[in-house]
């Protein structure tokens, strides 16, 4: 075994490592804290404090009028609307649970776990996060652990339905990079300049995980290797913009070590009662995809509990050879909805998408059956429930 794997397996075996012990530390002080309460009243309260539970999840049904494949919103999901049923409960759907623990002024940990359909179509519990964070000074930290990686505006978010505008993020963009986090190191730097914070992160990890075979029944190996990412955020009020560069190696079913680059830009301009959002990004992966120019824009205005927006979100691909011919050539997708707050921590969404496919491309549907044309069109309805306690 050459120096180079041998590395490779250790830094794959120790970032997993740290990832499990973030989870034990706050997963047993938790246990530990609950009992100490109910024996020590008196200094319990200080434990519990140090303690928070929080959780969230979506119900969702979508419909696609193509009935010839599958639409879906996950690159993990084997199945979705269209295809394989005319209603999915699937798509959307999912429910996730976070524990944050301050254990000292400098040390804290957080835990993350979802339920949602995974690429053999169960629901086994996953561990989206789970680090343990130490602030060497108020404005810069270093985080050990599996960790969200900060690629879009909405990364942090973005599994919360409830935090975000829409039924579900434009996938033209958001599953570029389909990997949410990675097990490894970060840091991050705040800097303030006036009523201006900038914030600098980097990163260094690797993911390691499963994904429906596009070749054949069954599923493939989807390994991120040496990924590392800088990027760089400003806040200023209701103002944020975002930027940043990642590279890593990727390790796909028989393909292995292709080179993956990726940049991204983009703002949020949130005044309370509109809004208004946007990003761009550029993802090459090896000779696995031909590249991509992607975009979208996204606005809305907020009318007592109801949010009606709009928005328009474009992949385009820029034609570099491939291995696998008459794959995901690009996509477009017109999309307005409406959001109504229901009541406190619970929203009903609806969207509508018009997904249109360049004539040589499958764009991000799965699951195709006889007659499937390369170059179709879909009408998709999506409904979604989402919820936070």
């Amino acid at each position: 075994m050459s120096n180079k794997l041998k590395r490779q397996r250790t830094v794959v075996r120790g970032a997993h490592r740290m990832a499990a012990i973030a989870a034990g530390v706050v997963l047993t002080l938790g246990v530990a804290s609950s009992a100490h309460a109910d024996s020590a009243p008196a200094t319990g309260a200080d434990w519990s404090n140090m303690f928070s539970f929080s959780g969230f999840g979506t119900v969702g049904m979508t419909h696609s009028s193509l009935g010839t494949a599958d639409y879906t919103t996950n690159f993990f999901q084997p199945k979705g609307a269209g295809a394989s049923s005319q209603y999915d409960f699937s798509d959307d759907t999912k429910v996730g649970a976070q524990v944050n623990a301050q254990l000292t002024s400098q040390l804290s940990a957080v835990v993350q776990i979802i339920m949602q359909q995974r690429y053999d179509n169960s629901y086994a519990p996953t561990v989206e996060w789970a680090n343990i964070k130490y602030a060497i000074t108020p404005d810069l930290d270093v985080r050990v652990g599996r960790i969200a990686l900060p690629t879009f505006l909405a990364s942090d978010y973005v599994n919360v339905g409830y935090a975000s505008p829409w039924a579900h993020a434009p996938i033209e963009v958001y599953n570029l990079v389909p990997v949410d986090s990675s097990d490894g190191v970060d840091t991050s730097y705040t800097l303030h300049l006036g009523k201006i914070d900038n914030t600098v992160q980097m990163f260094y990890g690797v993911d390691n995980t499963r994904a429906p075979n596009p070749f054949a029944a069954g599923d493939v190996k989807f390994n991120a290797r040496n990924i590392f990412g800088v990027f760089d955020t400003v806040e200023r009020g209701a103002l944020t913009v975002r930027a940043g560069y990642m590279q890593a190696k990727l390790n796909y079913g028989p393909f292995m070590a292709e080179p993956v680059t990726f940049y991204t830009a983009g703002a949020a301009y949130d005044q309370g009662n509109w809004f208004v959002q946007g990003e761009w990004a550029h993802a090459k992966v090896g000779n696995l995809t031909p590249g991509y120019n992607s975009w979208y824009a996204v606005g809305g205005y907020r009318i007592q509990k109801f949010t009606p927006y709009v928005m328009y979100s474009m992949e385009r691909s820029l034609a570099n050879p491939i291995v696998i011919p008459n794959g995901n050539q690009g996509q477009k997708d017109y999309s307005v909805g409406v959001r109504w707050d229901l009541r406190k921590n619970l929203d009903l969404k609806v969207q509508y998408d018009r997904v249109v496919l360049p004539n040589n491309s499958q764009g991000y549907f799965v699951n195709p059956q006889q007659g499937f044309v390369l170059g179709s069109r879909a009408n998709v309805v999506s409904a979604v429930l989402d919820f936070v306690f």
